[in-house]
């Protein structure tokens, strides 16, 4: 990614923040991401998708739009056809705070370092690659909520949704009563079904791994 895509992706992030989102705190929870962070340069993985600079905030973006995709073009067409099992909208601002803000959890925690790995010729080379250094490891999308509840009140379903992006990625070696209380989850919002599914088709479908 180029710093002039790295700078149309912050121009274009800020844009909607404050076209969309209309929540005491939304300054301060800004200048924190622009000016006490690296949300604007950091990656989105150490070695997935969007492993390159500046991929943390395209992956946002990414998510954001695909939400909105969904919520127009599958959620809504159900809701008023009235064959969706949920009676309720979901606000413009909400899906743009779930969705913007979903991985707030990945702000600060990437280093790079020397790696190893062998070449096209089978030989062993020097590269620059990410690794993860936490100094704060609350879990995933707990952490997020608990970044972006610093500066602004989360609703409820914001609050689900945001704590259960990953799904069962996040499930798979705690037991059975997270299987359950995520199904719980999933009954509670139309938001937490479509966040997680926004964020798995932007990172499968959307984003390159960098070489």
């Amino acid at each position: 990614m180029t710093p002039e895509q790295i700078q149309q992706n912050k121009a274009q992030f800020l844009e909607i923040c404050r076209a969309e989102i209309h929540r005491d705190g939304l300054d301060e929870l800004l200048n924190y991401l622009e000016n006490k962070s690296d949300f604007f340069t950091a990656p989105s993985s150490t070695k997935f998708h969007l492993n390159e600079p500046g991929g943390l905030c395209r992956h946002s973006l990414n998510v954001y739009e695909t939400l909105i995709t969904l919520y127009d073009n599958v959620y809504k067409p159900a809701l008023e056809a009235g064959t969706s099992p949920f009676s309720e909208e979901v606000s413009r601002e909400s899906m743009a705070i779930a969705a913007l803000f979903h991985d707030l959890c990945k702000i600060n925690i990437y280093a790079t370092e020397i790696k190893h790995r062998k070449n096209a010729l089978g030989r062993w080379e020097d590269y620059e690659g990410y690794v993860v250094k936490d100094n704060f490891p609350y879990g995933h999308g707990e952490k997020s909520c608990y970044r972006i509840g610093e500066y602004i009140k989360l609703k409820r379903e914001e609050l689900l949704a945001i704590r259960w992006h990953m799904g069962m990625f996040d499930i798979c070696t705690s037991g059975t009563s997270q299987y359950y209380t995520f199904c719980d989850a999933l009954g509670a919002h139309p938001l937490v079904s479509m966040l997680h599914v926004a964020d798995m088709l932007a990172s499968n479908l959307k984003e390159k791994t960098a070489e």
